[in-house]
């Protein structure tokens, strides 16, 4: 009898709790006005082993999960995020990628710019408002600490339109990456070392070579082992029935890009990094790290069926590497879906979007083929003072391992961040300022165009914080089999390009927007943008360990100072690794590199320290 009554209890107890949501539900359909407008997250980042992908590995987590928790957001909305850092032994941030974080400087997330690490035991609160135009954006941490793939914590941010409908199940369960008809796709990549044995092999000078192509210029310093779609959630499984879908691809890894496509299928391409394209129909496209492209699929058939969707890797050293998953398609919801993975066979001869470099396959889209919708210019006008910047970027193979940034013709400097953050309004630049933080001053309200040459031997993906670029062109290497200082010279400003880039600098012709962009080997990239919004802010390559060797630079919009730092923020007190790397400065190795060239490393300056070679 007890039984009885105890569960008529709990089942009066459900009834009465969906009443009360169907109640909600029903005043959120006639009543914007009970929809939140700030939207908060409690993330708990920590440690944990788990398997992933049928990999057991030692991973960063949020609330105990790999999958990310998704963001979705109208624009206008604000993002109040609280970070616990529950790491043992590592400080941490996170960045926004894709917003432009106006009037929200201080929030963007690298070490030593405009903030310091969050450190074990801390919390801090990242707040800001949604100004983005709807698109696909994503967050990830930003520090030098996170070398490997599984070490990054990270997710999706989708914003959605300003008056459009509400979203109420993505308050209820973040780990949702549906919307309607739309899939939120994210994908990333693994080291085979876990973040530990990777920064000694750093420190120790042993780092060996990956891959080495010298005909396709080709050369990496970790072999790629594995990745997952959704952070391995999906299973290696997707269902669907007949009609469209809107595919928000993402590149979250690490160390290499890849090449997406749908076997028998093509596909539209409508959006490159949160902005709305032209449609444009291929095969197959190649998404670098921190890029996202939206794309419409038309699934149309007779009868229910599998096939293979497919994320491959182009590593060297393991050129078959790819995520499959079976996508399994019926017609409609009275049919049943075909049991077992897909048997297919991948597009003959596809159409590549979002490649134009030396070595690829013939049919091969520069991304400068699509076209940015009008509307996504409002707002971002063609000024009459335009100053020309050149940012060249050149490495050193292993052992002496090093990526380094040469500034309108300057020195090359391995990039290094300061302990105290540039932005704080008592940053001093004369004592805080570190030797080889490589900076590019811009003075406010002008068009600025930064030409991008690569002195190496591989494609990087090079973003920048704080902007949204337009891509007037990029142009491959001018030869083949050169690899290596010297062998390829980099583009004249002049002749290099289709026009003088004093000339493309005025070109009405708008040139796609985006907020990374591929550099081919020993190529070259032109992008356009205004200096419109002040700040400290970071240009890299999205190579997790290329940005730790060095790669990156500092762009000084305006000058500008915080007036203020929220209380909550990071103690700048830690040193070490709960902050940032500290190591020696110098010259670099005449033996190995322009001893003229600043190195930060130290094991690049053991000519300087007196040490006996690679691992001593």
């Amino acid at each position: 009898s007890s039984g009885i009554n105890a569960e008529y209890g709990d089942l009066k107890m459900k009834q009465l709790i969906l009443l009360l949501a169907a109640l909600v539900a029903c005043s959120l359909t006639y009543s914007d006005s009970w929809f939140p407008k700030t939207r908060y997250y409690f993330w708990t980042v920590s440690r944990d082993v788990q398997v992933v992908e049928g990999r057991t590995l030692i991973v960063n987590t949020i609330n105990g999960r790999v999958k990310g928790p998704a963001i979705f957001a109208r624009k206008g909305d604000t993002i109040a995020v609280k970070v616990t850092n529950k790491l043992p032994d590592a400080g941490l941030s996170i960045h926004w990628h894709g917003m432009e974080m106006r009037n929200y400087q201080l929030y963007d997330g690298p070490i030593g710019l405009v903030q310091c690490a969050i450190a074990p035991g801390e919390s801090m609160t990242y707040k800001f408002k949604v100004q983005e135009e709807p698109g696909t954006y994503w967050y990830h941490t930003h520090n030098e600490m996170f070398p490997a793939g599984h070490d990054m914590v990270r997710g999706p941010i989708v914003v959605l339109e300003e008056d459009g409908p509400l979203y109420w199940q993505h308050m209820v369960d973040v780990y949702d990456y549906t919307h309607n008809n739309e899939r939120v796709l994210f994908y990333q990549d693994f080291y085979p070392n876990w973040i530990a044995h990777d920064y000694l092999m750093g420190l120790g000078n042993l780092r060996p070579i990956g891959g080495f192509d010298a005909e396709k210029g080709i050369a990496l310093t970790a072999p790629y082992s594995g990745g997952a779609l959704n952070g391995g959630d999906e299973k290696g499984f997707m269902q669907f029935e007949n009609g469209e879908y809107r595919f928000r691809l993402l590149n979250g890894g690490s160390i290499t890009p890849m090449l997406w496509s749908i076997d028998g299928y093509r596909f539209k391409v409508v959006a490159a990094d949160g902005s709305e394209v032209e449609p444009y129909e291929v095969d197959q496209i190649q998404i670098h790290l921190g890029e996202r492209y939206d794309v419409l699929v038309n699934f149309n058939e007779a009868e229910s069926k599998n096939v293979w969707m497919r994320g491959a890797t182009t590593a060297v050293t393991n050129p078959a590497a790819v995520i499959l998953t079976t996508l399994q398609i019926r017609p409609t919801k009275s049919d049943k879906f075909v049991e077992g993975p897909a048997k297919t066979t991948p597009n003959p001869d596809p159409v590549l979007m979002n490649c134009n470099y030396y070595g690829e396959q013939e049919k091969c889209v520069s991304v400068t083929a699509l076209k940015t919708k009008a509307s996504e210019f409002k707002g971002r006008p063609i000024l009459k003072d335009i100053d020309i910047h050149t940012a060249d970027f050149f490495f050193s193979l292993p052992p002496k391992y090093g990526y380094f940034f040469a500034l309108d013709g300057k020195t090359y400097v391995q990039n290094a961040l300061p302990h105290k953050p540039i932005a704080y309004p008592d940053f001093d630049n004369d004592k805080d300022m570190n030797a080889h933080t490589n900076v590019m001053n811009l003075e406010l309200n002008k068009t600025v165009i930064i030409v991008l040459r690569s002195g190496a031997g591989i494609a990087h993906p090079l973003h920048l914080h704080g902007h949204k670029f337009e891509v007037l062109e990029e142009i491959s290497r001018p030869k083949p089999n050169c690899f290596g200082k010297g062998l390829c010279d980099l583009a004249d400003l002049d002749t290099g390009f289709s026009a003088p880039v004093s000339e493309l600098a005025k070109r009405k012709t708008r040139g796609v927007l985006k907020d990374v962009i591929i550099v081919p080997a020993f190529g070259a990239a032109v992008v356009r943008f205004n200096t419109d919004n002040p700040g400290v802010w970071f240009a890299h390559c999205h190579f997790d360990e290329h940005v730790d060797s060095g790669q990156g630079f500092i762009m000084n919009e305006g000058n500008w100072k915080a007036k203020t730092i929220p209380s909550d923020f990071p103690s700048c007190d830690h040193t070490g690794r709960l902050q940032g790397l500290t190591s020696a400065q110098c010259n670099c190795d005449p033996e190995k590199l322009n001893p003229a060239w600043l190195c930060s490393k130290d094991y690049m300056c053991q000519h300087v320290n007196g040490g006996g070679g690679p691992g001593h």
